[in-house]
């Protein structure tokens, strides 16, 4: 009897850390669904913030030169995130944290915004859209190489299938790209911020998003800050700027594009994955061209609207490969 009774007492213990166990998979599932779910949400809204960065970039043009843009872009950020740093006490990054912090910085504060604006000058927005449509597959592989994660074959077939209809309907909009100085000027700066996003969005997972973009805009600012009055000495007195769209887009460019819009995206990335989140960025230059249109008078092609519908279609596939790769792996 007395034997029967231990057996039963076995078989009810084993059974209730099994459902303590089945507990435990079920809330981690549940947490990673919602820490998935704000890395969507707050890609998107980093996405949309930079889908009017090439806009706002030659509204700015009409009033001020490429380098004053990029460098005030900079030093202009650089000095807000000193400010939130300081009176939000963030703690200084680890040692190794701030050269990954400058890295990254070196990317989409100083290359990115300096050679695509440079490049506007003789393309227009939606052409700079159409060679910076590399950008979401580019950002995978440096996450993908940074973190050594393990990605199906499917889920690249996507991204670049993905990338190479954005390519082909821009390509088409424009006409037929030509590879010129411009061109290979904004692939540089797309190969540069595609790193500084990786590498941004593997710091906002240690750091957070508002963090890691906050302190990498203060590590960069003593250069923003010091290469900016360099040249406007170097340029000499400053011409009146009386245009109101060059004032909001040289704005749009330092609080939005390099510091709000960089919040959201390390964020989101942060909380949902380099790989899987970088492929809403898909979406950024169609609506880029879309602003074009709305904001500059730039023609927009009938077909945009089927090009959105085949791009959603390759988020919710690469979303599809990845959670069919993880239930494989779980297994």
């Amino acid at each position: 009897m007395d034997g029967t009774r231990s057996s039963i007492r076995v078989i009810e213990g084993g059974l209730r850390r099994g459902d303590l166990s089945a507990t435990a998979s079920s809330t981690k599932e549940e947490g990673r669904s919602l820490h998935e779910l704000e890395g969507w949400i707050f890609t998107s809204l980093g996405v949309l913030c930079f889908s009017l960065s090439f806009v706002s970039a030659r509204l700015a043009l009409r009033g001020f030169d490429p380098l004053f843009i990029a460098l005030a872009r900079g030093a202009g950020a650089g000095t807000i995130a000193f400010f939130c740093a300081f009176l939000g006490k963030y703690p200084v990054p680890a040692r190794k944290q701030v050269l990954r912090l400058c890295l990254a910085a070196a990317g989409i504060v100083f290359a990115f915004p300096i050679l695509t604006t440079v490049a506007l000058q003789s393309v227009p927005a939606s052409h700079a859209a159409t060679v910076s449509a590399i950008l979401p597959l580019l950002t995978a592989v440096f996450g993908v190489w940074r973190k050594r994660e393990r990605v199906p074959i499917l889920f690249w077939a996507i991204a670049a299938g993905g990338t190479a209809v954005v390519a082909w309907y821009l390509t088409s909009r424009a006409g037929g790209m030509q590879l010129r100085q411009a061109d290979l000027l904004i692939v540089v700066a797309c190969v540069a911020c595609s790193y500084g996003y990786a590498e941004g969005g593997l710091l906002a997972q240690e750091m957070g998003g508002w963090r890691a973009i906050c302190w990498m805009l203060v590590f960069s600012a003593p250069v923003a800050l010091v290469s900016f009055f360099i040249y406007l000495i170097w340029r000499g007195p400053l011409h009146p700027v009386e245009s109101p769209s060059a004032w909001f887009g040289l704005a749009y460019q330092m609080l939005v594009s390099q510091f709000i819009g960089f919040a959201f995206y390390y964020r989101g990335l942060g909380r949902g994955g380099v790989a899987r989140m970088s492929q809403i960025q898909q979406f950024q230059s169609v609506l880029a061209v879309l602003a074009a249109g709305l904001i500059l008078r730039e023609q927009i092609d009938a077909q945009l609207w089927l090009v959105l519908g085949l791009l959603l279609a390759a988020v919710v596939g690469a979303r599809w490969a990845m959670g069919a790769a993880r239930t494989t792996n779980n297994r």
